[in-house]
Order: structure tokens, then C-alpha cells, then sequence
């Protein structure tokens, strides 16, 4: 599934968060439907256009300056669990299709419960 990052909203996840985790996962809300029902990555990542990727790695590294003990290497967390590069994309248009997901079953609940088991691609 195709969409598009808004780049003032991922700018405002910098801005707002105090771990460079939460930006992480600011992202994947904001690209993944449902993410607030994924239970599990099960394979796949993201891709995102040549200039989204270079600017989120530039504003990551931003953040691990901004922020000592971060990181140890500076935009690290996006280079290791962040989107790749598709330079068939637009600048911000993301791709998840390449994403299977085992989501939360509607009895789970925040302590752990039963998940069905159901994947889905996004």
C-alpha cells in the first residue's frame, strides 16, 4: 500500500518526543493503517523515496546531537530499523506492501492476552 509521509509531520515527531524510539514508532503510525492494531512486524520494511529517506536520516542524526546517550552512532536507529530507499518513489510516498503484520486479536488487551494469530500484508 502506497501513501505519503507529510513531512511537517514527521517534523513535529522530533520536535515532541524525548526518545529517538518514539520517533520511530511516530513514523510507523503515521504510514502503517491500523498501527494501533499491529501486534507484531513479522517481515518487510517500509520503503521510502531518495530525499524522505536522506532528510528523516539527517533530522534522526539532529536528534542523537540534541540528545547525548542517545545513540551511539548518530541516526543509527533509523539505519537499522528505519525504511529503506525505493527511487521509484516520490520523495515522500511510502511503500508498506512488502510488510506482513500479526495483529492483535479484538480480546487481547494491554497485558498480553490471546492474539489470534491472523497476518495480514499491508
Amino acid at each position: 500500500m502506497k501513501t505519503r509521509l507529510d513531512e511537517e509531520n514527521v517534523k513535529a515527531l522530533f520536535a515532541s518526543c524525548s526518545k529517538e524510539f518514539d520517533v520511530l514508532l511516530g513514523i510507523f503510525e503515521l504510514t502503517v493503517p491500523d498501527w494501533d492494531r499491529v501486534q507484531y512486524v513479522l517481515e518487510g520494511k517500509p520503503s521510502i523515496g531518495e530525499e524522505g529517506w536522506h532528510a528523516i536520516y539527517e533530522l534522526f542524526q539532529k536528534f542523537n546531537e540534541e540528545h547525548p546517550g542517545e545513540s551511539v552512532f548518530p541516526g543509527g536507529l533509523w539505519l537499522s530499523m528505519g525504511f529503506s530507499i525505493d527511487k521509484n518513489l516520490e520523495a515522500w510516498e511510502v511503500d508498506t506492501s512488502a510488510m506482513k503484520f500479526l495483529y492483535k486479536s479484538e480480546s487481547s488487551d494491554i497485558s498480553g492476552g490471546r492474539v489470534d494469530g491472523k497476518y495480514e500484508h499491508a
